[in-house]
């Protein structure tokens, strides 16, 4: 199984600068965590958010961009401890949930609702958010965070597709020749028939779980479920619906060198790793980059 080291740090090395005319060129890394915190009311939420939220808090910092689906009604304690630089939050109980925390800068932030929507899903602004943020001056990298529509039933299916969908037709158009990175509850499985995961792969992004995990071999549509999942995630062989995509571009190349999904103690209730503080598990990543630009003109 794939390590990581959990570590607020920020690797940025100044390779080259001030060519002739400015050539530009950039490397390094950062950490990342995609989470959803099961927020709504204690009592309807899977989890038991009114003891547990203040309980995630402190072990966010150890990321460096961070973000969280179903931060509904307890912000304030999910952010009890929170040392990010800046913090794009989702409005207590009535917002989308979806929160971003950095330790860079954010340069545009926009959020997006659903247009289509099942049941429940119905009762809250699900959708996506988008966040430019900024790694260094005039380096940038479009961050999207996402929580699809639930469920099993066609309807719920045929849901999510259009989702996706509208998702697609705003990235397509917000971020054509950026480079781009996207977390979050997907509610997406490989396995399921219906889903539309494979479309990121269809337009060249990667899926770290893929490329890290099961050494790029696809879960084949139809089949059962993986069960490394069930009762709890103790292995990042479980394929959950907490997903990560990303793709770069000729200037900024992109790679995940580190892929944890599950399995840390931190997360679980004093250490019990039988009592999740979240219905879902969270999913780190560490990224290097390497940045070259030629300005000159």
């Amino acid at each position: 199984m794939q390590k990581i080291i959990y570590a607020s740090w920020i690797s940025i090395i100044l390779l080259s600068a001030c060519k002739e005319k400015e050539d530009i060129e950039l490397s390094g890394s950062f950490s990342a965590l995609t989470y959803n915190v099961a927020g709504l009311p204690d009592g309807i939420s899977s989890s038991h958010p009114l003891l547990y939220s203040s309980l995630i808090s402190p072990h966010l910092n150890a990321f460096d961009i961070v973000h969280l689906q179903e931060d509904f009604c307890y912000h304030d304690s999910i952010m009890l401890y929170n040392n990010h630089r800046q913090v794009a939050a989702a409005l207590p109980c009535i917002g989308d949930g979806l929160t971003t925390l950095t330790n860079f800068a954010i340069r545009k932030f926009e959020r997006v609702k659903w247009t289509n929507c099942t049941g429940a899903d119905c009762l809250s602004l699900k959708g996506f958010s988008y966040t430019k943020i900024a790694l260094a001056a005039g380096v940038t990298i479009d961050f999207y965070n996402i929580h699809c529509n639930a469920g099993s039933s066609q309807e719920s299916i045929d849901a999510r597709r259009k989702n996706i969908a509208q998702f697609l037709r705003y990235m397509l158009e917000k971020s054509t020749g950026e480079p781009i990175i996207v977390m979050g509850d997907f509610n997406h499985k490989y396995t399921r028939v219906g889903d539309s995961t494979r479309v990121m792969l269809d337009l060249g992004f990667s899926d770290p779980w893929l490329d890290l995990i099961t050494q790029g071999v696809v879960p084949t549509m139809g089949n059962a479920p993986l069960q490394d999942c069930y009762p709890v995630n103790t292995s990042s062989t479980c394929e959950g619906v907490d997903k990560v995509f990303y793709r770069g571009t000729s200037d900024m190349q992109l790679s995940v060198v580190a892929y944890k999904y599950g399995d840390d103690n931190r997360f679980y209730y004093q250490g019990d790793d039988t009592q999740p503080l979240s219905d879902h598990s969270p999913l780190a990543l560490v990224f290097e980059f390497n940045y070259k630009e030629n300005r000159s003109f």
